[in-house]
């Protein structure tokens, strides 16, 4: 994942802080972005980021796993939206402890055109 303006924003302000004696500890809270529980995860659109991340997963890796269900997730806003998220992805028939994973999906949020519409 390409750093964004803020994550490079963040990153440079760290550095110069830590270059000067400062504590990274002394970066205002407000500007570190929080992880926010998902309210409602059977959402459509979490679920679909769910399944995306088990099939770019499988072409990266060159696995088959099945995507089941998205159980739990959490969003960070940052320049666009991190989703780190909770997925039962099956390698059998029958579900077990070891298809879960933890998937972090960035969708970054850019209008491309907003013009009126022709009447």
């Amino acid at each position: 994942m390409a750093l964004g303006p803020y994550h490079l924003f963040l990153v440079i302000s760290a550095a110069l802080l830590l270059l000067n004696g400062v504590s990274v500890d002394a970066i205002p809270e407000e500007l570190i972005p929080v992880w926010t529980p998902i309210k409602n995860i059977s959402e459509p659109h979490v679920q679909e980021l769910g399944e995306y991340a088990v099939r770019a997963h499988n072409e990266e890796a060159k696995t088959s796993l099945k995507f089941d269900k998205v159980t739990s997730g959490e969003t960070q806003l940052v320049n666009g939206i991190n989703y780190r998220l909770v997925i039962v992805a099956l390698d059998g028939p029958i579900v077990t402890p070891s298809d879960k994973y933890q998937a972090v999906v960035y969708e970054k949020r850019k209008l491309d055109s907003f013009n009126p519409y022709p009447v």
